[in-house]
């Protein structure tokens, strides 16, 4: 079914030539001289998209993407303005919904990018994905494993509704940093500066100085003002890592650029305002610092209001030959060498390992591996000896029969099992076999099997 996209403009020649430009595009258009005459068609038909001039008479673009939202909140909404108007645009943009917008003259290839992807992640959002395939993939980001692919979906519609503050919690090495560069590569604020700052690796006594800059002459040192690492993020994002470990007195002052966008370098006295997106990560428990005094309950509140947790490697296991592949080829490039291979038997006693340090961990053992592999084969005895000792482990793990053995049979009983233990819920069923319940719906089908039958 095409996407129906609608064009406001109270001028016909730009209505008529976007209508052109999207209809070759192959969407579906209609088009609206008023505000007025736009919201009886968005409250008849089902719209995908809107695009809208900002000025226009009677009711302004403003307030039609005000009303749009209070008839459906998610409907994505692209702006047209002239440069008059780009600061109404630019908060239109970041603090009341609208997805994107372009100044006149229009950018013909670069809206119908963000049309693509406005429209991608609207789909995503109403669920509408009907094969596996189509579930967003990231950069960098490696998994295909039932959590993993709910954390995409997740991600998807963060960037989707963007909003301006995020809280992203997990074990050390599981990749917060990747999540939050994915995030902003793919989000409204993807033309601005990703500036990343590991609080622990900064000395406390330097801390607010990196972060908001100073004034020249307002300590001893300094000799020049010094711009802070929250103006460099300005219309961009920046990741503030470990955000459990910032001192107490420096967390008042962050809760304000939180709730007003605004903050003081030290030693001045002029406000600075940012248009920045701030996303936080902690592999600690922050509703345990909040109750033991360590971190404040009013500054954890307002982080916790979109939050991201990211599965520790021994809860995705099934992601391990896909992460190893990765790995392997990454390091083959970089190293220009020819590509290496695992053996099956090194590769379960990875799978066997239950990964501590999580991603990086793994990453960090096939590097060494990559490296001091004589051969192109990466066997047991490459391993380190903490993933040696993990377990025993036989060259395979069932014995096939001399009589030979039907492959799909087996598949079919161990979907008869996994269904028979989840009582047919299929959500279960797909995560006892480590698989994606679309994935298990496809082997259902394809084996005649009923969900009905374990009810």
């Amino acid at each position: 079914m095409k996407h129906l996209i609608l064009v406001v403009d109270d001028e016909e020649s730009q209505r008529l030539m976007l209508k052109k430009i999207l209809k070759r595009e192959g969407y579906e258009v209609e088009t609206a001289a008023s505000a007025d005459e736009a919201l009886r068609i968005f409250e008849e038909k089902p719209v995908d998209l809107m695009i809208t001039d900002i000025r226009m008479p009677r009711m302004s673009g403003r307030e039609l993407l005000r009303r749009a939202k209070e008839i459906d909140p998610d409907v994505p909404i692209i702006l047209i303005t002239a440069y008059a108007e780009l600061k109404d645009a630019v908060e239109m943009v970041t603090h009341e919904g609208a997805f994107y917008y372009f100044e006149k003259p229009i950018d013909v290839s670069k809206m119908l990018e963000e049309v693509r992807r406005a429209l991608k992640l609207r789909e995503i959002e109403r669920g509408e994905e009907r094969r596996e395939e189509e579930i967003p993939r990231f950069e960098g980001i490696v998994g295909e494993s039932p959590k993993m692919l709910k954390l995409y979906r997740e991600m998807a519609k963060i960037i989707l509704r963007g909003p301006d503050t995020i809280l992203i919690t997990g074990e050390s090495g599981t990749g917060k940093e990747l999540v939050a560069r994915a995030i902003h590569r793919y989000g409204r604020r993807k033309g601005g500066e990703f500036v990343a700052v590991n609080i622990s690796a900064i000395p406390p006594t330097l801390l607010e100085s990196e972060l908001f800059g100073h004034e020249r002459g307002a300590f001893t040192d300094a000799k020049t003002r010094k711009i802070g690492l929250f103006e460099e993020a300005d219309g961009g994002t920046i990741f503030l890592d470990e955000i459990a470990e910032i001192d107490t007195n420096l967390q008042a002052k962050l809760l304000r650029v939180i709730e007003e966008r605004e903050f003081q370098r030290v030693g001045g006295v002029k406000p600075i305002k940012v248009d920045l997106c701030i996303i936080a990560a902690t592999n600690k428990n922050l509703e345990r610092e909040v109750r033991e005094g360590r971190f404040r309950e009013d500054l954890y509140y307002r982080l916790n209001v979109i939050r991201l947790h990211i599965p520790p490697l021994r809860e995705r296991k099934e992601d391990i030959p896909l992460l190893v592949e990765y790995f392997l080829e990454r390091f083959a490039e970089q190293y220009n060498a020819e590509p290496k291979r695992i053996t099956p038997r090194a590769l379960s006693l990875l799978r066997r390992y239950d990964w501590p340090g999580n991603v990086r961990q793994l990453e960090n053992v096939i590097h060494r591996a990559f490296i001091m592999s004589e051969s192109d084969v990466i066997d047991v005895d490459d391993l380190p000896e903490e993933i040696k000792t993990g377990g025993e482990v036989s060259p395979f793990m069932i014995e096939i029969p001399e009589e030979g053995i039907s492959l799909e049979e087996v598949e079919k009983q161990l979907i008869l099992a996994a269904l028979q233990k989840a009582k047919g819920n299929q959500v279960e069923a797909a995560r006892l076999l480590g698989i994606s319940r679309r994935r298990l719906q496809y082997r259902m089908e394809k084996y005649g099997i009923s969900r009905w039958d374990f009810r």
